[in-house]
């Protein structure tokens, strides 16, 4: 069955726990040049009022900042991030918690990668697990900018088929859309999700792939 009334599950402690999380994340501040130090200093008005406009359905997230990071100790090549403002990260987070427990049941059971309660100790238990079974190749092979180039549709469709509820579904599409503000310019996010967002659910969720016979 698909989820119904997540919107209606948002009270002030899950505002309070999503901000927690934000601010053990740290970060720098987005456009609107407010610090975690800022919004907490009248914390309680601010997740009062954010939690009116999300289950209002009046909630319209901010261009992300972009920044550009090195990718490696050389600084030659540089990968770009996108800052969204406190306030959105706090929304974000709510999102993800709502998101979360109805997508990990999905995700791959082979996959890793940044999925609560499982770390890299245990990818590694799974690798010599496998070569105990006689497996011997291993394949390292990544598709350059999948995720950055994933049509918004595509991430859409995918939660649709478990989320019935109209507001979470059309705050996703927000966040997918909300551009980046590089140098003063207002970039238009068409597609992928931004980069630096906390919504990273649905590409996890994948047909599992085919193995090679041992040895």
């Amino acid at each position: 069955m698909k989820a119904h009334s997540l919107i209606g599950r948002i009270d002030i402690a899950l505002m309070r726990d999503a901000f927690k999380a934000v601010k053990r994340n740290r970060g720098a501040a987005g456009v609107d040049k407010v610090s975690i130090q800022m919004y907490r200093a009248n914390l309680m008005d601010n997740l009062h009022a954010l939690m009116r406009e999300l289950k209002s359905g009046s909630f319209e997230p901010l261009p992300l900042r972009r920044v550009f990071i090195p990718k490696n100790r050389e600084q030659t090549e540089f990968r770009p991030l996108g800052i969204p403002v406190v306030k959105d990260r706090v929304a974000q987070e709510v999102l993800r918690r709502l998101l979360e427990p109805i997508f990990r049941p999905l995700f791959h059971a082979a996959s890793f990668g940044f999925i609560q309660g499982r770390n890299c100790h245990m990818a590694i238990d799974h690798a010599l697990q496998l070569h105990a079974q006689g497996y011997e190749v291993v394949l390292d092979a990544d598709i350059k900018g999948f995720f950055d180039n994933l049509p918004h549709q595509v991430i859409l469709d995918a939660v649709r088929e478990q989320v019935a509820d109209g507001k979470v579904l059309d705050l996703l599409k927000r966040f997918l859309r909300c551009g980046v503000l590089e140098q003063g310019r207002l970039l238009a996010t068409t597609k992928g999700p931004p980069r630096g967002c906390r919504l990273a659910l649905v590409g996890q969720h994948r047909p599992k792939p085919a193995r090679l016979a041992p040895g």
